[in-house]
Parts: C-alpha cells; structure tokens; sequence
C-alpha cells in the first residue's frame, strides 16, 4: 500500500511539475505548454516580464573572432515556417574583420519564389545601409510613394523616388542618376556647367542681324539655339543648358541694344547739325 501510495504522489507531483513549475528563485513558469519567465500564466510560446523595469532577452557568446580578414557570426536567431525549406526571417550579428565592422544582416526568404532578400546595417562609425536583392529593382515604399533603385533602363547606382501613377511604375531614364516623380522643393540649387556663353563678347563672334532673326522665327517658330516646344515635349529640358542658352540670348540683345544706342546717338547728331 505504501508503495502504491508513493507511486501516485510521484504522478501527481510530475503532472503539477509539468503544469506549472519553476527554478531559482520561483520566476520560471510553464503552462499549457507555453514557458513565462516572471509570468506566472504565460499566454505565449516564451514570455519575458520584469516586473522592476524592462524586460531583456540575451543572447550572449564567447565565440573568438580571430585576427586578420572574413566576417564572423557572433549570434543569431530566426523565425522560420516549414523548418528549413520553408519562409524564414533571420537576424544575424557579425563581426567583419576585413573592415573592422559590427554588423548586423537581416535576411528574408520566400519559399514560394525563392528568392532572398539581404538588409545589412553597418555599425555608425561607418555610417552604411545596404540592401542585397536578387530581384531587378531594389524598392521602398513610402505612404504610396515608391523609392527603388537601378531602374529598367537606368545605370547603377541611379535612385529614383514617386516613380508610380496608380500601379504603373515610371522607369528612370537612361544615363540618369536621380529621377523624381513630382514636384521639388529646395532653398537652393547648384548646377555645374563646362562653361558660360560669354564667347558672344568675343570680337570674332558673328551675330545675326535683326532681320535674319525676324527671318528665322517665322520659320520655325522659335529663337535660334532655342529649343522648340516639340523638342522638349519629348526630350524635356536641361536647366544648366537652358540657363547658358538663356544667358547667351541675354547677351546677344545687349550688343543689339548697343548697336541701336550708337545709331541713335549718330542720328541725333545728324539731326542736331541740320538744324543749325
């Protein structure tokens, strides 16, 4: 009978073991299969509470990182779906010993396409955000504002920002560094130019005649060295070139206003000796 009776409080005391339990000093808890740590009811899978301040998960090493070059894992963690062939989201902390870098590489894998996207974060000495896809354009996206890297037709590195109307995507044009899809606010623009249009001011420099202006502008519809407006309807404008071009025109009417001042002045001298 004394046998029979250890026996049952053994099983009753694994069945309240494996319902509730605890270690140290009594801050470890399972119920329901969930595991809480400063909970007593524990309605997750793991549950962390402090109740004297916040709560910290650590996961902590003492791995050596040996000296020279190559990066190094120091810790990492992951949610996965499916065990290994499935979706999963991981979150590694490295050392990259060729640099001198502490790193920290998220990596999210889609089982249905396979592909894998790469977010490393560079620590702040370095200052340095990274994004590694296997998909054509690198996107961020915004309050319906897209923001993608490398365009279809676009050189690397080109950046490119509310490229969207609706669903359809506006490629960044070729040879482009930055495209913006709207309007640009700044307090200031710089341009760099290869040069400014005073070549008008040089003595060998032709300068049409009014009449040949007059002549041109009937043709085509526009001043010479102007673009016209179905020019720029398909190739849009250069605000560098327009501003020379502009600058060259200003200039161009300061010779004609010249040239006119000088025949002003020559008939009022004419004027002023016939009248004496």
């Amino acid at each position: 009978m004394k046998k029979i009776l250890a026996i049952l409080v053994l099983v009753l005391f694994s069945t309240m073991s494996f319902a509730q339990w605890s270690a140290g000093p009594g801050n470890l808890y399972m119920t329901g299969g969930n595991v809480g740590i400063g909970i007593t009811a524990p309605t997750n899978d793991i549950q962390v509470n402090d109740a004297s301040g916040p709560a910290t998960f650590v996961l902590n090493t003492d791995v050596t990182v040996p000296a020279g070059s190559g990066t190094y894992t120091l810790g990492q963690y992951d949610m996965r779906h499916n065990g290994t062939t499935g979706d999963f989201y991981r979150n590694v902390l490295r050392q990259n010993r060729t640099n001198n870098h502490v790193e920290m590489l998220q990596t999210l894998r889609c089982q249905s396409t396979g592909q894998v996207l790469n977010f490393l974060f560079v620590d702040l000495t370095s200052a340095q955000f990274e994004m590694q896809s296997g998909i054509s354009d690198a996107t961020f996206k915004n309050n319906g504002n897209v923001y993608f890297i490398n365009g279809a037709t676009a050189g690397a590195g080109a950046v490119g920002i509310g490229m969207t109307q609706g669903t359809v995507v506006t490629p960044i044009p070729a040879g482009a560094k930055l495209a913006v899809g709207g309007k640009i606010v700044a307090k200031e623009i710089e341009v760099t130019l290869t040069g400014m249009p005073d070549f008008v001011f040089n003595s060998d420099y032709k300068l049409k005649s009014l009449y040949e202006v007059e002549n041109f502008i009937n043709l085509n519809k526009h001043l010479p060295d102007v673009p016209s407006e179905k020019e720029v309807t398909a190739n849009g404008l250069n605000l560098g070139d327009m501003n020379a071009t502009l600058l060259q025109k200003v200039e161009e009417l300061t010779l004609y206003m010249i040239d006119l001042k000088k025949e002003n002045d020559a008939l009022k001298s004419r004027v002023s000796n016939l009248e004496k």
